[in-house]
């Protein structure tokens, strides 16, 4: 079962991306701001994390960048509603994968987390047959 981490400040909005996405079974924890993310992270792990861009304290876009330096580059969307087309160049700089503008049909980030996670899958499969 794939683990996902959601990061949004709006209550509302966490409960209802939680509650769109936990029909495919994954398990799901969210977290208000990004440095309680980045807190969590250090013990365990997760394999996508879905982040508001504008959050109290370390942005949406600086945790992504953060997390594509860490130890497991986990695959990071963003959701916003505020894409301006040079936020989502800066986006893209800092690996993230997908980006939804609100609003958003949950359908569609469905498919997009689904997508991430089997792509980073296939990416971590080859390293570990090395590793064997």
């Amino acid at each position: 079962m794939s683990h996902i981490l959601i990061v949004e400040d709006e209550p509302t909005t966490s409960w209802a991306l939680a509650e769109g996405l936990s029909d495919d079974g994954f398990t799901i924890d969210t977290f208000r701001s990004a440095e309680e993310a980045l807190v969590w992270l250090r013990e365990g792990t997760s394999d996508i994390v879905i982040s508001d861009l504008r959050l109290p304290g370390m942005s949406g876009l600086d945790l992504a960048r953060k997390l594509r330096r860490g130890r497991n580059a986990q695959p990071v969307i963003l959701v916003t509603a505020y894409g301006t087309p040079e936020t989502l160049a800066q986006l893209r700089e800092a690996g993230v994968v997908e980006v939804f503008t609100k609003p958003f049909q949950i359908d569609a980030l469905r498919r997009a987390v689904r997508g991430a996670i089997a792509e980073a899958s296939a990416r971590r499969r080859p390293a570990l047959r090395k590793a064997a």
